[in-house]
């Protein structure tokens, strides 16, 4: 049997981002990514610890040009790290708790869904070793 593959038209996509957007805004307060160094869960699931730094996103928390989505940190130096560590996956989500998206987490040389920028990846990892006291901010985000 072979793989089922389909594929969305560039306008569709745009609308569905456009529709992310005003999904990730429709609460009263911000949205924010907050990142763990724990296994992640499905989608939705228990992050199964403490947030280990959080960036909260402005609103609009995002904008769309050429098809990419672009998130708005509610301040440029971004987020304050908690907990040091290294962060594994994101879970981005409204004020009022409904979930927008889970993701991977990584530093802008590697594939993670949420690029981050605030630390020093070692040898072996893909994402950034935070630390508690420090600075995260948001690499590039394409959300195709």
């Amino acid at each position: 049997m072979s793989d089922l593959i389909a594929e969305i038209g560039p306008e569709h996509a745009a609308a569905q981002l456009a529709a992310s957007i005003v999904f990730a805004d429709g609460a009263s307060g911000p949205s924010r990514i907050r990142f763990y160094g724990t296994t992640k869960p499905t989608v939705g699931g228990a992050p199964g610890g403490d947030p280990m730094a959080e960036i909260v996103l402005g609103k609009p928390c995002a904008t769309l040009s050429d098809g990419v989505m672009t998130l708005h940190p509610a301040t440029p130096e971004g987020g304050m790290v908690l907990i040091s560590g290294v962060p594994l996956w994101g879970r981005w989500d409204r004020s009022d708790g409904l979930l927008v998206v889970d993701g991977t987490a990584s530093d802008p040389d590697h594939d993670g869904f949420f690029q981050i920028i605030g630390g020093t990846t070692l040898p072996g990892d893909e994402s950034p070793t935070l630390q508690a006291g420090g600075l995260v901010l948001l690499g590039a985000l394409t959300f195709l």
